[in-house]
């Protein structure tokens, strides 16, 4: 019965398309995905992936890239390389994002907690840290100078001094605080990244989302510091000095060649041997001007208004005056949020966003043109959701990369990492990868104190159970909550009730 059913429709769709050129598409059928792929270390010229410690710009980093990744072995597929896989979609960050869009894009949904609010962006965190770590030294300089003072041998003065400094250790902490800020940070954090194995799976996570997201948008980095202090991964500038040398080559300019003014050929010019523009007084068509315009006695041909070029064609409106475009700027804002994306996938929560969403903002005054408040974000909600999205497809290979980072390997080490992975999604039999990996990453190797320091907070993995489900649900369950003038009302009620327990000989003094 099932097979006739399949050949009456095959009739039909053959009918449908005789009469009326009608067919059913065929489903795109794409040779690799995030799931599976062909390409492995055996097709990558390893060779040739070593020259990127050598390189000075990005564009010979993507030469480098592209030589070493494009396969030569006629059974794999070029397309499996991962490197410049993603494009964004040209004005997708135009469109207003809403909470519900960002939480289907995300997949945190039914979270008591939105995206926005696992990310800290204010540094609440590390000033709680930092005012942990000042109770420490209090408490532990303190309980040192009562030792000291009781049974530390020697004569007096040695142990006036050592109580002396010990007793002055909290204002020499906070005097450090204000006065070298960074330096503080910096110890606090060198501390915090040797004792507890989270902090320090947390800032490679980082790390490793930035580096990941970056190659797969095709922008190469230049280098990382995983196991410093601070990490950072560091990637070309966009004022890059061989861009226009290639662009004069796709333009059909020989850069060796030149042309003297009878027209013969003059060999050997070199077009890097001058920075100045070409019809400049500095420039190699200077005296060509002189000799043949018309304006050839002014000296100031710039201000001349018959040379003033028209505004669409003016420089100074252009590329790199101009500012960041649109497809530049989206790349930018997705790599900047990846490290938050890549915490969030691990931990369920992201302490790193403060100084990436700040640095994003100061790009963004960068655009062409000018983006408000509410567009920046905009973009910042649409960069969040793709990045996670993308992220999520690719964790087997972001292992792999922090693996690897951990492990102070070089950049051509990560790149091979990330374009070898078997398994790039991580997808396994077991279950969620996604949760089986964020709680092992979060309990591996956790002991209880890292646990109360580092441990609690905000959480995706936290279900929000003060909405009302089933029919006539959606609103959400009432919750005694201390509002206004309550606490006051509260602290009174409190000291009325002492009062009549103290007076009625609850309390006595003598």
């Amino acid at each position: 019965m099932r097979s006739s059913h399949r050949a009456l429709l095959a009739w039909a769709l053959t009918f449908l398309d005789a009469i009326s050129g009608f067919s059913v598409p065929s489903p795109p059928v794409k040779a690799s995905s995030a799931t599976s792929r062909s390409t492995s270390s055996s097709s990558i010229d390893i060779n040739s992936l070593n020259e990127l410690s050598e390189c000075k710009s990005g564009t010979a980093a993507r030469k480098v890239l592209d030589r070493a990744l494009l396969s030569n072995d006629e059974s794999s597929d070029d397309e499996d390389r991962l490197y410049g896989s993603l494009i964004i979609p040209k004005g997708a960050s135009d469109r207003s994002v809403s909470d519900a869009d960002l939480a289907i894009q995300t997949g945190i949904r039914n979270a008591k907690y939105s995206v926005m609010e696992l990310i800290e962006l204010n540094g609440d965190r590390d000033a709680d840290r930092a005012s942990l770590a000042l109770l420490s030294v209090t408490v532990g300089s303190t309980f040192s100078a009562l030792v000291a003072n009781q049974n530390l041998p020697g004569p007096e003065i040695l142990r006036f001094v050592v109580v002396w400094l010990l007793s002055f250790a909290p204002l020499a902490f906070v005097g450090t605080g204000i006065a070298a800020p960074a330096e503080l940070q910096s110890i606090l954090v060198g501390i915090q990244r040797n004792v507890f194995p989270t902090y320090r799976r947390r800032m490679l996570q980082h790390e490793a989302g930035h580096f990941l997201m970056g190659h797969l948008l095709g922008m190469p980095v230049k280098g990382y510091r995983a196991n410093s202090v601070r990490n950072a991964v560091e990637f070309y500038p966009l004022s890059d000095e061989n861009i226009g040398l290639d662009t004069a080559k796709l333009l059909g300019f020989d850069p060796k060649r030149d042309t003297a003014d009878n027209g013969d050929e003059v060999s050997g010019y070199d077009a890097t041997s001058s920075s100045q523009p070409y019809f400049s007084e500095g420039g190699r068509g200077g005296k060509a001007v002189q000799q043949q315009s018309v304006f050839r006695e002014k000296k100031d041909y710039a201000n001349n208004p018959m040379l003033k070029l028209p505004a669409k064609n003016e420089p100074t409106n252009a590329w790199p005056y101009r500012g960041f475009d649109e497809e530049t700027l989206d790349k930018l804002a997705i790599i900047s949020v990846a490290g938050v994306c890549a915490e969030i996938l691990a931990f369920g929560n992201a302490e790193g966003g403060y100084a990436d969403l700040s640095q994003l903002r100061q790009l963004f005054n960068s655009a062409e043109p000018e983006l408000d408040e509410r567009a920046m974000e905009n973009r910042i909600r649409y960069a969040l959701g793709y990045g996670i999205s993308q992220l999520r497809r690719h964790l087997g290979a972001l292992d792999a990369l922090a693996e690897v980072m951990e492990n102070d390997g070089s950049v051509a080490d990560c790149v091979l990492a990330i374009e070898s992975c078997e398994n790039v999604s991580g997808s396994t039999l077991l279950g969620d990868y996604e949760r089986i990996r964020r709680d092992r990453i979060r309990s591996e190797g956790v002991g209880l104190i890292e646990r109360t320091l580092l441990g609690g907070g905000k959480n995706a993995d936290v279900e929000d159970d003060g909405v009302i489900y089933g029919k006539g649900g959606g609103d959400r369950k009432k919750k005694f909550v201390l509002t206004g003038d309550d606490p006051l009302y509260a602290a009174a009620a409190a000291a009325l009730a002492f009062f009549v327990w103290a007076s009625s000989g609850g309390m006595s003094l003598h």
